[in-house]
């Protein structure tokens, strides 16, 4: 069996797979298969575009989300196919790598990058997917 190149490696999540949503079997595939290391912010703006969010660069402002650092193997293919990395036609995300900062200092991780236009789409100023979810 081969090794898993992406063990060890880290993703920064800012919507449905952070730690207090509830979404579905890839989110329970992605917490049993790897293990929180901090909350961080990476540059760029935060929309929603539906029931998820869009992380989309050149814009001003942080984004806010956690790194998680990969311990199953299988499971950044299990991401990637949750994003939307395979689908048939230009896939709406891209996995990049980024530097995330964060309280320990920064940290180098995997970030799904929106990659349609948002100028119809609704920014969430604060950068932070719960407040989608806040009226207040």
């Amino acid at each position: 069996m081969e090794s898993d190149p992406f063990l060890g490696h880290r993703v920064f999540v800012y919507g449905t797979l952070r730690r207090g949503f509830i979404n579905n079997e890839a989110t329970l595939a992605f917490r049993n298969g790897a293990t929180f290391v901090a909350e961080g912010r990476v540059p760029g703006a935060l929309y929603s575009v539906g029931w998820y969010p869009a992380l989309v660069e050149g814009h001003p402002g942080e984004v806010i989300g956690e790194v998680w650092e990969l311990s199953s193997p299988g499971l950044m293919d299990v991401l990637d196919e949750y994003e939307g990395l395979f689908d048939e036609g230009p896939p709406e995300y891209r996995r990049e790598p980024r530097t995330v900062s964060t309280d320990q200092g920064p940290i180098e991780a995997w970030a799904y990058i929106y990659a349609y236009e948002v100028d119809e789409q609704q920014l969430i100023p604060s950068g932070d997917w719960a407040d989608a979810f806040n009226t207040a």
